[in-house]
This record gives C-alpha cells, structure tokens and sequence, in this order.
C-alpha cells in the first residue's frame, strides 16, 4: 500500500470522526457470516473497520444490490439501528450463488507543492508531526503561498458471494473497477494461486495495485501485489480463512488527482 493510503487511514480520524460519526481511516467492506451454506437465510453484515472485516462503525444509508444465481437482481434497504455495523438477512430461497454490492465514499483535498499532489487536511500545527516527516499537507505548511488545489471523490465498490448448497457461476463486478474471478469467489484454495483479471473501461488494468488483508489484520499487516500488464495477478492466500481483497488503479503524485476508485472484495478461502 503506497503512502499516501497509509496517511488517508491514520489521518482522516482525527480530521473527520467528530464531523461525519465515522473515520474513512476505517475501509469499508460487506460480508456474510457464512459464505457456503444450507440454510434459508444468512446474515450479512457491513461497516467500516480498521482491522479487516472487524466492523467498528456501520454505513450510512446503504442500498444493497443483490444478484441472485439466475442473475435476477433486487435491492435491500435495511433498516439495521445498529453503531457498529449495518446488518441484515439475506433470503436464500434456491440453491447456487448470489452476490451482495453496495457502495460508499468520501471527499477528499489535495494541493500541489514542488510539482507533486499531496493530501491536505485542515488540522492545526500542534497536532501533526513536523513536515519532513509526514507526506500530507496542513494550512501551515501553505502560508505565503499560492497553492493549487483540486477536490476528489474517493468511491468503494463492495461485495461478497453466498454460495447455497451449490456453486453456481457469477458475473465480474460491476464497478469502476471491476475484478473477474478465474476460480469461482466461492472455491478459493490456500497455498495456491488463485487467478483474477482486474479490468477498468473494458480493458485490462495494468500495474492495478491489489491489496490483500486476512480478517483483524491492520494496514501495516497487508500484502500489496501489482498486476501484469494484462491486468491478471496470481492471489496466494497464506492459510485458511476470511480476507479482503482491495483493488484499485495505481496512483501517480506528479499527475493532477481525479476521482478514485476501488473494489473491496471479502472472501473465504479454504
């Protein structure tokens, strides 16, 4: 993860916390407490968390959309009270898999010093290290100076797949980014590679950064990966369990900033 991700995550909890009852330090993601099953129904839950898939704050007014496995879609506006996290059961009437999406995002600044864009956040000098050693700026750092600054939109593509009985086949994600399984989301193995394709604009994403957190790990703990020029990476999941899966175009600081776009994928690997 580059430098500028970290310092969004750190940063923006004590910019934006008291403003807006969340942190988009917190990344968001949406999942199932069970991604294979029998059952009728299963619980989905989804929030903001700092350590992966451990909700610590739950969205604000989300929209579901569900795809069921005869690619029929329906739309679920829970009505979860919950701080924690937004939950609510998704009806498993047929078996095959069906995939859950929903979307968040944030504004984000960023001003030009010496030719490169950096983020800005309007915290006061005393509470942010000295400049050399953060790679943001602050209205102190912009005294005197006539700085141009551009504002952007940071936007999450969520999702998760629930596999009833059996697997049945799923479409690449329908977002900005968009990301295709070559092994079905649902039949993940460990200690193998695990193929997928990251595509933007019907086209392959070259050098698409993908971010790779097993569940309670922090920033520091993931395992960033660059695609190939085709847009395919190999995922190699180290053991057993639940993980997020981040993917998002590759950043340059020289380049003026425009909006951004990622896919949170969660998964459970075998």
């Amino acid at each position: 993860m580059n430098g500028w991700e970290t310092t969004v995550k750190k940063l923006l909890i004590a910019s934006l916390a008291l403003i807006s009852g969340y942190s988009a330090a917190h990344e968001p993601y949406v999942a199932p407490v069970a991604y294979q099953t029998t059952n009728t129904q299963v619980a989905i839950l989804a929030g903001y968390a700092e350590e992966a898939l451990n909700s610590e704050y739950a969205l604000k007014s989300p929209k579901f959309e569900i795809t069921n496995p005869k690619q029929i879609k329906s739309t679920i506006e829970p009505d979860s009270k919950l701080g924690s996290s937004t939950v609510f059961d998704l009806k498993l009437p047929e078996a095959g898999t069906y995939s859950v999406q929903t979307k968040a995002s944030y504004p984000l600044k960023y001003v030009q010093d010496q030719k490169e864009w950096k983020l800005f956040f309007d915290l006061a000098e005393d509470n942010a290290p000295a400049k050399a050693e953060r790679d943001y700026l602050i209205p102190a750092d912009l005294k005197g100076k006539k700085i141009a600054s551009v504002e952007v939109t940071r936007e999450w593509s969520l999702f998760t797949y629930i596999t009833k009985e059996k697997s049945s086949p799923v479409r690449s994600t329908a977002a900005p980014i968009q990301v295709e399984f070559l092994t079905h989301p649902n039949e993940l193995k460990a200690n193998q590679a695990n193929k997928i394709k990251v595509i933007k604009a019907n086209q392959p994403l070259a050098n698409a950064e993908v971010v790779l957190r097993a569940k309670g790990a922090t920033d520091e703990q993931a395992k960033t990966l660059k695609a190939n020029t085709d847009g395919t990476v190999d995922l190699v999941f180290p053991s057993a369990g639940e993980y997020l899966v981040e993917v998002t175009e590759s950043v340059d600081s020289k380049k003026k900033p425009s909006n951004q776009f990622y896919s949170i994928i969660s998964l459970s690997v075998n």
